[in-house]
């Protein structure tokens, strides 16, 4: 699965979310607005995180295994 999949999804969850507290009259429209843009940027970069993660792991992996191959 791809990040592509999830971020239209998480922004319309939190486009909801943001509707409901705007009309309870928590939030306005600006502060809604923020928090959907920062829901989903955090979305990204913890998804960048976890995405490096993986591959710095699959590149020890790869590199002992070159390096036992010698």
């Amino acid at each position: 699965m791809t990040i592509d999949i999830f971020i239209p999804v998480l922004r319309q969850l939190l486009q909801i979310f943001g509707g409901i507290l705007l009309a309870k009259g928590y939030f306005d429209a600006t502060t809604v607005d923020a928090f959907v843009g920062l829901g989903v940027n955090v979305l990204v970069l913890g998804w960048w995180f976890f995405d490096r993660n993986k591959i710095n792991r699959r590149n020890i992996i790869n590199r002992y295994i070159a390096e036992r191959a010698e």
